[in-house]
């Protein structure tokens, strides 16, 4: 994205529309590790990130899924919803690079998605990050957290198509590095639990992608507020935090 002034920024924020739900939000009292459901999107936290941070990745993640949604069907139009989505996150302050896909020709060979997942986080989490990933990932298997898997069921799924992303943030010199991947399948039947879908025999198209976001808090910060007002005082309807 070429150079933007914080006033073209805002503007922008100001004109991109999304749906508002009701609700206050997650608040992060600690500085801990920690997981949290925002719509069709997942994030675990090493323990030294900041409250404050942690809300900043949360809502600014869950204001591009919903400006994106507006704009493209999630489901049926992934590839133009992506576009959208990482224009809004830069919009707001990440560097991001395009989400580039690879279909994952294997897929059927690890039986659930969330082994696949699992897999695929190895390749672009450290050891400390891969565990925690691996926590919210098992962590979401309980009963306790059903609330938050209905949640990201509902905002990532359409019958037999699904499109989501997970991954792991830090704070790197007062920044937010977001590293997260970025997921979409198809299969031949109704998609029960998005996460823990079992492939089986059926055809099934499973295209992956990751990289490492970072959310420049000098800018962020600036339009911060402006995030909060389009969010509303409501998101809480689209935040679930994930007990570990």
């Amino acid at each position: 994205m070429a150079p933007i002034s914080i006033s073209d920024r805002i503007k922008i924020i100001k004109e991109i529309d999304v749906s508002l739900p009701k609700g206050q939000g997650v608040v992060f009292a600690k500085e801990e590790e920690s997981a949290a459901v925002a719509a069709g999107s997942s994030v675990s936290f090493v323990g030294n990130l900041p409250a404050q941070m942690k809300s900043d990745v949360l809502n600014s993640t869950l204001f591009a899924q919903l400006a994106a949604n507006k704009q493209f069907d999630r489901q049926e139009q992934t590839t133009k919803w992506y576009d959208y989505y990482k224009y809004v996150l830069e919009t707001v302050g990440y560097n991001v690079q395009s989400f580039d896909f690879a279909r994952m020709s294997d897929a059927n060979s690890y039986l659930t998605v969330d082994n696949l997942l699992l897999k695929l986080a190895e390749a672009y989490l450290s050891g400390a990050e891969l565990a925690l990933f691996t926590t919210m990932i098992n962590s979401l298997k309980d009963a306790k957290n059903q609330g938050a898997v209905t949640l990201f069921d509902s905002s990532s799924k359409s019958f037999s198509k699904a499109n989501f992303q997970l991954g792991v943030a830090a704070d790197t010199q007062g920044n937010a590095m977001f590293k997260i991947g970025a997921y979409y399948y198809g299969a031949q039947q109704n998609i029960d639990r998005v996460l823990f879908f079992t492939f089986g025999s059926q055809k099934v198209e499973f295209y992956a992608g990751n990289q490492t976001m970072l959310l420049v808090n000098q800018v962020y910060s600036q339009v911060r507020k402006e995030i909060v007002a389009k969010l509303g005082a409501n998101a809480k309807d689209l935040v679930s935090g994930i007990e570990l």
